[in-house]
């Protein structure tokens, strides 16, 4: 079962504090009635993407810079949530009194993390990665409980079944499990996010001498350790170089693989090239990937440390690390990502 992160700071332990107080009420007006807390808690989680997403976009547009990929990472974020709002309504039907509690929680959140979201980003992202948390322990035990009642485990809802894949005949359970996966999800993005809050560009200090074993500078290969690469599937998730990404156990296991690669042709050699370049590169890419029959999933890497735009990839299945490095090298790249069946990402290193 998922635990918090331990806080840091004093922003993390401001953004711990709140979501133990709402936890509180949580458990003493809905106690076991898991289904209705979803219904719920749910019309709340769809608010923090959403707030996000529009003042990064309003933000973007005032500084006319690039939101590396963060306005459509919020916005479906905001989207998954809401998703999950209507696959339990099918399943607990609100009552009267909890309607009134969604319309008055839902007005007075809104605006509460609008200004913490303009004022204080950081302490905002890891509110809501708390908030996951608490999702992630709540989705676990409304998990077992329908385990030890067979009838509660009733059919799951069609809109569940078209928006998550699942199968003709799936059960409650298996809504539950893929809903907790989602939050796990959004747990890891908003954590990520806000420790990428944690220092100003200005400040970030990465030495300057290159590794012995690689002609790349060591500026350059920090950013891609400290990367999110941004897996567009649905719901999308993200992979973190060296760290265990359960979502890709469901992928490989329905595409039938045990190994993928992260591909793109964006900025050869680690330089930065203008847009129309860029997107040839890729145009080039997926054309020799379509040709050769692979499945891929869009993808894109994205590094919070500096301010260059995401570089748009293909997260391409089945692909072994002999072939993948091929692409690497013939689309002149520094490294690619690849991941094995024990579901952690390498940095696999081309020069």
């Amino acid at each position: 079962m998922n635990q918090h992160r331990s806080p840091e700071n004093l922003s993390d332990h401001v953004a711990l504090i709140i979501t133990k107080i709402l936890r509180f009420f949580a458990d003493t007006f809905f106690a076991r009635r898991y289904g209705h807390r979803a219904v719920v808690l749910e019309t709340v989680a769809a608010v923090p993407g959403m707030v996000g997403g529009m003042w990064l976009h309003l933000t973007c547009l005032r500084k006319m810079q690039s939101d590396r990929g963060w306005i459509k990472i919020l916005l479906d974020e905001a989207e998954n949530e809401r998703m999950h709002l209507m696959t339990f309504i099918e399943i607990a039907q609100p009552k009267w009194y909890e309607r009134l509690i969604i319309l008055a929680a839902q007005a007075i959140f809104w605006n509460f993390y609008f200004l913490l979201y303009i004022f204080f980003p950081r302490t905002a992202h890891r509110l809501v990665g708390y908030f996951e948390d608490e999702a992630v322990l709540s989705y676990t035990a409304y998990y077992e409980q329908v385990s030890s009642d067979s009838s509660l485990n009733v059919d799951a809802p069609q809109i569940a079944k078209d928006y998550w894949g699942l199968a003709d005949n799936a059960k409650l359970l298996d809504v539950i499990r893929v809903v907790r996966d989602d939050e796990q999800n959004h747990s890891d993005v908003n954590h990520g996010r806000a420790d990428s809050l944690d220092e100003a560009d200005d400040n970030l200090e990465i030495a300057k001498q290159e590794p012995t074993s690689t002609k790349i500078n060591s500026a350059t290969l920090q950013s891609y350790h400290n990367a999110n690469y941004h897996i567009y599937n649905r719901p999308p998730f993200t992979l973190k170089i060296g760290s265990t990404c359960t979502d890709l156990n469901e992928l490989f296991k329905k595409y039938d693989v045990n190994e993928a690669a992260l591909l793109t042709a964006y900025n050869p050699q680690g330089v930065e090239t203008d847009i129309s370049n860029n997107k040839r590169g890729n145009e080039e890419l997926e054309k020799n990937l379509r040709s050769q029959n692979f499945t891929f999933i869009l993808a894109e890497g994205i590094c919070p440390d500096n301010k260059w735009p995401g570089e748009k990839s293909f997260f391409v299945m089945g692909m072994s690390l002999s072939v993948a490095k091929n692409f690497g090298n013939t689309f002149k790249q520094n490294a690619i990502v690849w991941v094995d069946k024990t579901a952690v990402p390498q940095l696999i290193l081309l020069r």
